[in-house]
């Protein structure tokens, strides 16, 4: 009987299905099975995928298939703004001008379970990664750095972790949502930094507000952001903790 237990411990450890607490893992979670990073590539929920590996030009390209390519604004093009990246090329801003804007798309909005995924290197403590919604009664979805933490905030309430990032190396970044009736930042939002669960700062009631995202601002990356971003992705679902982890295992330095 002890053994038959102690195998079901294991299968679930494997699984990802043991849960530690809020901002923390019993143990390592493994990346999903062979053949994950291609699935996730191909998953019929990725809805916009910015690689961000153009070498010249004012659009960064949709590799998701859905169209939703973007448009360098303020005079920004890859010509100047193309760097390095932790997967081939990045797109580099300086904080003061330029972002990318993608016509009529609109994000994923309303309540809807939503992962945004993205390679970034920064020594700002400020600036947007990529934002959308209604700017009316915190209805946001800006995944931003708030004094060297990145986080999420409806521009009501804020959640943000623990452990600064701004010191100007790579770091893979992804905000997981899941269901909620409504979801709200503190039990619905789930931040990773590097493929793990990332320790959230405890600001009180504010990570209680509510996420429901309207739809009258068109999706915009990187404004008033100094860094680089690369392979930015939003996915219309929440990716378990593997296949983040699988995300994160993607690119060499």
């Amino acid at each position: 009987m002890r053994s038959e237990l102690l195998s079901l411990v294991v299968v679930m450890w494997l699984a990802g299905l043991v849960d530690g607490a809020r901002g923390q893992s019993d143990g390592p979670v493994a990346p999903v099975a062979a053949g994950g990073q291609s699935r996730l590539d191909a998953d019929p929920h990725l809805v916009a995928w910015w690689k961000m590996d153009e070498a010249s030009g004012a659009t960064a390209a949709d590799a998701s298939g859905r169209g939703h390519h973007g448009t360098l604004r303020d005079a920004l093009t890859f010509d100047a703004a193309s760097v390095a990246g932790r997967v081939g090329k990045a797109l580099g801003l300086d904080g003061k001008r330029g972002f990318i804007e993608v016509p009529g798309f609109k994000g994923v909005t309303g309540t809807q379970p939503r992962t945004i995924a993205v390679w970034l290197k920064t020594k700002q403590n400020r600036g947007e990664v990529v934002g959308w919604g209604e700017d009316d009664g915190g209805k946001m979805c800006v995944v931003c750095f708030i004094r060297g933490h990145i986080g999420l905030t409806p521009r009501g309430g804020y959640y943000y972790t623990g452990e600064r990032i701004d010191d100007d190396r790579w770091h893979h970044v992804a905000v997981v949502m899941t269901e909620g009736d409504p979801p709200n930042l503190h039990d619905n939002v789930t931040i990773y930094v590097d493929g793990s669960v990332a320790k959230v700062h405890d600001i009180g009631l504010l990570d209680l507000w509510p996420v429901e995202t309207g739809s009258g601002i068109d999706v915009r990356i990187g404004r008033g952001f100094a860094g680089a971003l690369d392979e930015l992705r939003i996915y219309d679902r929440a990716l378990s903790e593997g296949e983040v982890k699988t995300l994160s295992a993607a690119g060499t330095e």
